[in-house]
């Protein structure tokens, strides 16, 4: 069966090419709707308005979308649109646990079967100098990232702890989707 990743997110494609899934990527573009009140379900619905849009591109296969999103003190982070919305959010992630949120969603075509995973961690950045929060800046790293920031990158120097998967905070769980397969009985390999 073809796997489609319904994603732009060249990290989502790394994460499932390192584990030797063959895949091709399909357009999945939709515009995300945040719920503040509601991180969990903000990204559940992210993730399968997005399977739904790749799964109209394709005629048979397993079309996987996913999204991440931050929350903090009540408010859900998405993806900066500028330098000044990156350091506000910083600014609000330091000194404080965060969770971090990655929804997965399966739709099989043609038949629709759908699945649906949702992992959560939880992390804790550091304060940051104001110097090292702007030279953070002056790199594009923050852009396209939920909550500004990769722990996978230059950020990973601002993480004090985290609980739970490192692969939900990159923003595409390997365990979920594994999970996700197998209750679409779909066989990837390994």
């Amino acid at each position: 069966m073809t796997v489609y990743l319904a994603s732009s997110s060249p990290r989502r494609a790394q994460i499932l090419a390192s584990w030797g899934i063959a895949f091709s990527l399909v357009a999945g573009h939709v515009d995300e709707v945040m719920r503040e009140d509601a991180p969990e379900q903000s990204a559940r619905d992210n993730a399968l308005a997005k399977a739904r849009a790749g799964a109209v591109a394709i005629d048979a296969g397993l079309v996987i979308g996913a999204d991440t999103v931050v929350a903090c003190e009540g408010h859900i982070l998405g993806k900066p649109a500028n330098r000044s919305e990156a350091r506000q959010m910083l600014l609000l992630l330091e000194g404080r646990e965060h969770r971090v949120v990655t929804a997965m969603a399966g739709i099989l075509v043609p038949s629709g079967r759908t699945s649906l995973k949702v992992s959560t961690s939880h992390v804790i950045m550091r304060q940051l100098a104001p110097d090292e929060r702007e030279r953070y800046l002056d790199n594009p790293e923050y852009l396209d990232k939920a909550g500004a920031y990769a722990v996978q990158g230059l950020a990973a120097s601002f993480i004090e702890r985290t609980d739970g998967p490192l692969d939900t905070i990159v923003g595409f769980t390997m365990r979920d989707f594994y999970a996700l397969c197998a209750e679409l009985n779909v066989d990837v390999g390994r």
